[in-house]
């Protein structure tokens, strides 16, 4: 067997290719970060602390977890939230969108691209490529602070709706370099989406997004397959499979055929492509890049369009901006039923499940991320490209490529899960 440790992702990770005879015959992608217990955590916690606990999860994408605790808890307790509340929620959901994307593309992926080994090889090599990727970057930083209060970890969100409305001087001020961020994206995105080595290859995958009433969605009451099987949030853990491996201390999922499947902007993409502005399908018929995608390698064209459609979105929140007074915090009774919410994080479903007790303090919960789901369906892509081929040592860049296509968040892919009926968590063994 030959290890590799797994970079230019977060978390802890690696890949292992095993062998017989010089061939390779299996793989195995082995998560090595020790379970961090968060749905026990929450345990006994009332419903209100819960959101800012969970955004601990991700480093990169804490406000998806943020709003989807908060859209769960919504969803039983009877809440509604005000509309004007509600889109400044999803413009901070899309400030970090615009982030992880852009860092997932330009530091992470981009050097798989262009044959580099390092990110400092790329900054030595495409300063340029680099300097307005930081730019946006930055960028976005600044509008999750300004719309969630931080730029990391945002506390502006929380059941019901948000704490404050920024003032219009902070938001006035992002609007205005807006302009110069979009221009200096659109220069990284025409680089990427005209490189010829973005894989052609087609990868045979199920896919999931999350299923929205109209326009690209981000939030929805349940999720959609590739086949157009519709899935309403509160049956989401009847129609996929928990699985667990003694090699690694991730649980992963698959469809109830057994099948693996990817969550993700591929998959979103291909659901909703029709859904983008004509600026982001302007720009990809350029490239001749505005049909459905068919490999995972191609995700970062994907990205690369969600970007753009969201950047765009974020103007267009940005100019219709009024600040607002914020309403009273209603004080719910009970919940009825559990607390079910779905969320397109930007590496794909992110789904929550709470059980509330008499005084909404929290009796058990579930977080299936979509690192977890994707796992599976890493082991089977590399599998497919890799399996019966002579080892010759470029075989596990080949592998770590493909998993680092994914845009693998490998921290949050850590979790346990109870066995029905027992007291105690189910730990990998």
């Amino acid at each position: 067997m030959l290890h590799s440790v797994l970079t230019r992702v977060e978390g802890e990770g690696e890949v292992v290719l095993k062998t017989e005879d010089g061939r390779i015959v299996g793989v195995e992608v082995r998560i090595s970060e020790a379970p961090r217990f968060f749905e026990y955590l929450v345990r006994g916690r009332l419903y209100t602390e819960v959101p800012d606990l969970v955004s601990r999860i991700c480093g990169l994408c804490g406000v998806s977890y943020v709003i989807t605790a908060c859209r769960a808890f919504e969803s039983c307790l009877g809440l509604e939230v005000p509309e004007d509340e509600d889109r400044l929620r999803m413009a901070a959901l899309a400030a970090e969108r615009v982030k992880s994307h852009v860092i997932h593309v330009a530091y992470l992926n981009l050097p798989d691209l262009i044959g580099l080994g390092s990110l400092g090889e790329l900054f030595e090599s495409y300063a340029h490529v680099f300097q307005r990727a930081s730019r946006v970057v930055l960028w976005a930083r600044r509008a999750m602070e300004v719309l969630g209060g931080r730029f990391h970890n945002v506390v502006n969100a929380r059941v019901g709706g948000v704490y404050s409305f920024p003032s219009m001087e902070r938001v006035r001020a992002l609007r205005r370099d807006l302009d110069e961020v979009l221009g200096g994206f659109l220069e990284l995105a025409r680089f990427v989406l005209g490189l010829k080595s973005i894989s052609e290859e087609v990868h045979r995958i199920r896919y999931m997004a999350v299923a929205g009433s109209n326009g690209y969605a981000w939030v929805g009451s349940g999720v959609v397959l590739d086949d157009g099987t519709y899935v309403d949030v509160g049956s989401f853990e009847n129609y996929v499979l928990t699985e667990q491996v003694g090699y690694s201390n991730a649980l992963r999922y698959r469809l109830l055929t057994g099948e693996p499947y990817l969550v993700g902007p591929l998959a979103r993409f291909n659901t909703y492509l029709g859904y983008l502005r004509e600026e982001v399908r302007e720009l990809l018929e350029e490239f001749g890049w505005y049909r459905p995608l068919g490999g995972v390698q191609q995700s970062i064209v994907a990205r690369v369009a969600e970007t753009y459609h969201t950047l765009l979105e974020l103007r267009d929140f940005l100019e219709g901006y009024r600040e607002r007074t914020v309403g009273g915090v209603v004080r719910p009774e009970r919940a009825r039923g559990p607390c079910v919410a779905v969320t397109e994080a930007p590496r794909g479903v992110l789904y929550h499940r709470y059980l509330l007790d008499s005084n909404l303090r929290v009796r058990s919960s579930n977080i299936i991320t979509p690192t977890a789901q994707n796992l599976a369906c890493m082991e089977y892509i590399v599998g497919s490209k890799l399996y019966g081929s002579s080892f010759d040592g470029k075989a596990i860049e080949v592998a770590k490529s493909l998993v680092r296509a994914f845009d693998p968040c490998i921290s949050c892919s850590v979790h346990v899960t109870a066995v029905e009926g027992a007291d105690h968590p189910r730990l990998p063994s």
